[in-house]
């Protein structure tokens, strides 16, 4: 299935076109090593890392990315911030082996590597709920636990179901008492493990034949566990009441999903990494789309720090934004001569109402009807009315609709019997 959005020609058809990835802006990067994980602690400052020890910082929401020094320079498996300051890093050496963990104080400024003492094990994700209580998590099912900033780690007590010993991909929690883990293996099993009492004990279950790669805890009632693999596609496993009971399902998209975040309460962005695409729901993740990547890059983690600000990081170092506005007003009149009309909407975004405003340099009949991002329409604005030349405003009422992307279509017929326009502009309803 695509997402089908509108593309509007000189004779007034609405040509359905794939261009969600519209929605992203490829930003400058300063390295080409790829790039596994990103995390934004606010609009301005986040951080993403990778391949190559690289680690890179902006703190002017992507308009410049700086690389910052650090210890390692091999692979670093996951990158986690609690704030604008505090930071972990957890890194992998297969020769001599063992885990890295290299911690911030002051943003990246300056980073400090420490071996982790047991050299058979090898972490894949960290996660911390304040500056003292932290978890580590990786091959063999291992967890361990801090609860004095890393300065010691004890090992979590693991279930010993058989599946129990997968690796784990994520870990994440509800509250202090309440977490959970997942991962797995590549046409074995997908599991995920749960722990009530902070993390010191955790059991495992199986709940798909392939491995899951990220976790997403919105509260108790909303828990989405997502992955995959090539030859099985893309999956979900979802729990509404506090991990007691899951629902799994195959979505029907070709990849494997690497990582989830919500753009809004209902909208939901998972990068497919080598399938250069993204799996898209509208409805919460009861059904899914799939929307080709910016020049098809291959997008391994994205972060939504609100619904007007996001970002995705891949192979080669790529990073996106996400950029669902356009400018306020866009004087067509000055951009082309050719044209009788300028169109704009304010405010943009908006919550709840907004006015779209037309200009006409001549007379003629307008129709502007609004539609949401599936193509169905939502209100009609102007019903091929007749309208003098000046400016006109249709006020649009969203108190009713989910926030989102938004398209309205202007169709204008002068009666001078010039050539008829069309165009179509998109908004934003901010909920």
């Amino acid at each position: 299935m695509l997402l089908i959005f509108f593309s509007l020609n000189l004779f007034g058809g609405i040509v359905p076109i794939a261009n969600a990835n519209n929605f992203w802006k490829t930003l400058n990067s300063p390295t080409t090593s790829t790039l596994r994980n990103c995390v934004f602690t606010d609009r301005l400052n986040g951080w993403a890392a990778g391949d190559d020890g690289v680690i890179i910082h902006t703190s002017d929401g992507g308009n410049t990315f700086v690389i910052q020094a650090n210890p390692v320079n091999y692979y670093i498996n996951d990158i986690f911030f609690l704030n604008n300051r505090l930071g972990w890093v957890v890194s992998n050496e297969f020769l001599p082996g063992g885990s890295t963990i290299i911690t911030t104080t002051n943003g990246g400024t300056n980073w400090v590597a420490e071996r982790f003492p047991d050299t058979t094990i090898l972490f894949r994700t960290v996660h911390f709920l304040d500056s003292l209580n932290g978890y580590l998590a990786g091959y063999g099912g291992a967890i361990s636990k801090t609860t004095n900033g890393g300065i010691n780690w004890i090992s979590a007590e693991v279930d010993t179901s058989e599946f129990s010993g997968m690796p784990i991909n994520r870990i994440a929690f509800i509250n202090n008492e309440i977490g959970f883990a997942c991962g797995g293996f590549i046409d074995v099993a997908g599991v995920i493990w749960k722990t009530t009492n902070s993390g010191f004990n955790w059991y495992a279950d199986d709940f798909s034949p392939e491995p899951f790669y990220d976790l997403f805890i919105r509260n108790q009632n909303k828990i989405i566990s997502v992955g995959g693999d090539f030859e099985y596609g893309v999956m979900t496993c979802k729990s509404s009441n506090a991990g007691l009971n899951w629902l799994y399902e195959n979505v029907g998209l070709f990849g494997q999903a690497y990582s989830i975040d919500f753009r809004t309460p209902s909208e939901i962005w998972m990068p497919l990494g080598y399938a250069e695409s993204w799996a898209l729901s509208l409805d919460t993740g009861a059904t899914w789309t799939s929307v080709a990547t910016v020049n098809n890059a291959n997008i391994y983690s994205v972060d939504f720090v609100d619904s007007l600000n996001g970002w995705a990081v891949g192979a080669g170092g790529v990073i996106l934004k996400f950029d669902p506005t356009m400018v306020n007003i866009e004087s067509e009149l000055s951009a082309n001569n050719s044209l009788s009309f300028a169109i704009w909407n304010y405010p943009n975004p908006f919550n709840p109402k907004t006015s779209v405003n037309i200009k006409l340099t001549e007379p003629g009949v307008v129709e502007i009807i609004v539609y949401d991002i599936t193509g169905r329409e939502i209100a009609i604005l102007s019903d091929n009315r007749f309208f003098q030349a000046g400016t006109h405003s249709f006020k649009f009422d969203g108190s009713n609709i989910s926030g989102g992307i938004y398209f309205y279509r202007f169709a204008f017929n002068p009666t001078s019997g010039n050539k008829p326009s069309v165009l179509t502009k998109r908004m934003a309803l901010i909920k």
